[in-house]
């Protein structure tokens, strides 16, 4: 194990770029053969702006002085957290490991979703009106800056160690590309898989403009929380086909502008509510037409 941490250490970062560059590669041609909606997802203008807040986020991250790692030795070298207490397996610790981060970043996730000042700021993720790989990168640098206090927090209490932590990392950088992907799964091994981990027609959910699927199915890597928890939500083949995507106040070509992205999380919430009012009058009128 000892070998196997410090491999980790010295080759985690080249691992996560060959991981992150080469899958996207991968999905972004199996995005070009399927056809599971109505409308192909838009490349130009939006793969611009996705990908230049990728570019800004690949240097914020880099600025951060402290990483995970750097907490979990620190906790593990002090006996701090919950699996450093406790005197179990190395496997035991790896796998329980894997579930305490992805728990965090649950949690973290439904967080942003509920909290008006963090929303702000997740709320430019949301905003995409297509959804591909693209996406996956598609978020604010001050995310960041809110997540990592977050995840170094959890990190101490839990007491994950390095090496859960580093594969988890690979692991979630995997997941962030195949669950954005713009790609259909047969419908039976689909079913199969959601039961552990989040699969594309899962997530493609939570991207929804209506408000109660996008405050669901908060799932990054693993479902498990979601049924736990009981905020997954599902959709048959032929209604994610023709979902709208994205933010209802947003559906105009605004959302696809890197410059209207990165002041966004200065923007009212006004419009958030002023959609819900109007969705909500949509369906009050629709239910009116449909008794008579």
């Amino acid at each position: 194990m000892e070998n196997f941490d410090r491999y980790l250490r010295a080759e985690i970062e080249p691992l996560q770029y060959a991981i992150f560059f080469g899958l996207l590669l991968v999905l972004m041609s199996l995005e070009r053969l399927a056809h599971r909606s109505s409308e192909a997802p838009r490349r130009g203008r939006r793969w611009i702006s996705n990908f230049s807040l990728t570019a800004l986020n690949i240097f914020v991250i880099g600025a951060i002085p402290v990483s995970g790692v750097f907490v979990a030795d620190f906790a593990r070298d002090n006996g701090i957290g919950i699996l450093n207490v406790l005197d179990i397996a190395p496997i035991a610790a790896l796998v329980l490991g894997f579930l305490c981060r992805s728990f965090v970043s649950w949690m973290t996730h439904v967080a942003l979703h509920r909290v008006p000042a963090l929303w702000r700021v997740h709320r430019v993720h949301h905003t995409d009106r297509f959804l591909d790989v693209s996406t996956a990168v598609r978020f604010h640098p001050i995310e960041f800056l809110i997540n990592t206090p977050i995840l170094l927090t959890g990190i101490l209490l839990s007491g994950i160690s390095p090496v859960a932590l580093m594969l988890y990392e690979l692991f979630d950088t995997a997941m962030a590309l195949f669950t954005h992907a713009y790609i259909r799964i047969p419908r039976p091994l689909e079913r199969l898989l959601r039961f552990v981990v989040v699969t594309p027609d899962m997530h493609r959910v939570h991207h929804s403009s209506w408000q109660p699927e996008t405050d669901s199915n908060y799932g990054a890597t693993f479902s498990i929380w979601d049924h736990l928890f009981r905020t997954y939500r599902e959709k048959t083949p032929s209604t994610l086909r023709t979902m709208q995507l994205g933010l209802a106040e947003y559906q105009d070509d605004r959302a696809s502008s890197f410059w209207w992205l990165l002041t966004l999380p200065f923007r009212s919430l006004r419009d958030r509510r002023q959609a819900r009012v109007l969705r909500r009058e949509e369906l009050l009128e629709k239910r009116g037409v449909d008794q008579r």
